[in-house]
């Protein structure tokens, strides 16, 4: 009989940092396989905060699929792969629902790669548009362009998926995942709430085309494209080929479980791995100093009380007084080894994390000077957020209950040792 330990008693650690274009060159060569389990036999990754919850939009900030997506684009740089696998999972699933417009007569009109090398030039121009519709959240009714509408369109309903627009509720219920309604409309349904619209409206809701087909191809396929996907030229040839004979999403279907990899055994770990943790390495770096402080400063007082104002003044029992600096300390240090602050923790709030920085505009401070950024982003000086995701603020709780635990039990440890130590033995006089 097998005893299974409850997921509370479990000790927190975080997921191993994966470098994204290293572990895609091992995936791709063939010499590393995917991990089975990202979350490991540790628990690193809780299951309420796996990918696939991600990816159908049911976690909130922190930890929500539009948070991944700025991760992604500005700490990783593979925001290609997001972009690339939300659009194939809307198309597979338009196209299982008959909404797409694409006929067996179009198989001809996929372009090849001499032919499309001519119009990369033309997207690379046009990403930026995509770019600031993301990172700048502005209503996608409002973007224009004026030389390819066609991949403005593509380009919009892919930002609409990963919009801002769809974070979750103060209520922090995120049921829905991503869907198709029966009017044959294509929204995806955000989080549901009295306070929050029931779905998100995409730019120009209707069939997918053809030339959709074409300008994501165009996009993501082709060599020398500024979106061009990180996958292995077998896979992008075979899907080349197969796209030329039919429009089925299962020609699409081995890229994107390549994508999917990466994002799950790589991407995400990487995310979690930040998103978990609450401060800037400035306070964690402060609060891990006072921990250590606070150690040597038990040590100090235990030596004090056995030694002064001579040796055997003071009984046995004075090594006590130790215990609460030694538990505190270590609470502090075992915290900020997990990317954490302990005194945030205590009251579930957050500095902003790297990527949402790049949505906020810094204070005058950060363009005065390395020394006084850093003292910007000391939790006394830097803006604090409620952690919305009610299951990341649960893991924080257990990292602070372990904490508090192991403190607790290092502090008695360290009592037991110096209560049996001959300096509290009276002198004969």
């Amino acid at each position: 009989m097998v005893v299974q330990i409850p997921s509370w008693l479990s000790w927190y650690k975080k997921p191993e940092y994966r470098d994204i274009k290293e572990y895609s060159a091992y995936a791709s060569a063939g010499t590393r396989p995917l991990s089975p389990n990202p979350g490991g036999h540790n628990g690193c990754i809780p299951s309420r905060l796996k990918l696939d919850r991600i990816l159908a939009n049911k976690t909130c900030s922190p930890m929500s699929l539009y948070d991944f997506y700025m991760y992604l684009k500005y700490i990783e740089f593979s925001a290609e792969n997001l972009e690339f696998y939300i659009w194939f999972k809307h198309y597979e699933t338009a196209f299982a629902k008959g909404l797409t417009s694409v006929n067996d007569r179009d198989y001809g009109s996929i372009p090849s790669a001499q032919e499309s090398m001519s119009s990369v030039d033309q997207f690379k121009r046009q990403n930026a548009m995509f770019n600031a519709s993301v990172a700048d959240k502005p209503d996608p009714l409002d973007e224009d362009s004026d030389s390819d509408p066609e991949l403005a369109e593509t380009l919009n309903r892919i930002s609409a998926l990963i919009s801002a627009d769809a974070l979750c509720p103060r209520s922090g219920a995120c049921p829905s995942p991503l869907t198709l309604t029966p009017d044959k409309n294509l929204n995806i349904t955000a989080c549901t709430s009295t306070s929050a619209p029931a779905t998100l409206k995409l730019l120009n809701p209707g069939p997918i085309t053809r030339h959709e087909l074409d300008t994501v191809i165009t996009l993501f396929l082709i060599p020398g494209a500024e979106k061009e996907l990180n996958i292995p030229a077998s896979l992008r040839s075979r899907a080349l080929s197969d796209l030329q004979k039919s429009s089925d999403p299962a020609a699409l279907k081995p890229i994107a479980d390549h994508i999917y990899g990466l994002l799950r055994n790589c991407s995400h770990r990487n995310f979690v791995r930040l998103g978990v943790g609450n401060g800037t390495f400035e306070t964690i770096c402060v609060a891990t100093i006072m921990g250590v402080l606070n150690l040597l400063a038990g040590y100090l007082v235990v030596l004090c009380r056995a030694f002064l104002p001579f040796r055997g003044a003071n009984t046995r029992w004075e090594a006590f007084a130790g215990w609460p600096f030694w538990w505190l300390g270590l609470s502090l240090i075992l915290s900020g080894l997990r990317g954490s602050c302990f005194f945030l923790l205590l009251f579930s709030r957050r500095q902003r994390l790297p990527w949402e920085r790049f949505d906020d505009t810094e204070s005058s401070l950060s363009n005065s000077g390395g020394f006084l950024t850093a003292l910007s982003r000391l939790m006394i000086f830097d803006r604090r957020l409620r952690i919305k995701e009610k299951h990341l603020r649960m893991l924080q709780r257990k990292i602070v209950l372990q904490s508090l635990a192991g403190g607790s039990v290092f502090a008695t440890i360290w009592v037991a040792v110096f209560i049996f130590l001959p300096v509290w033995k009276e002198i004969v006089r």
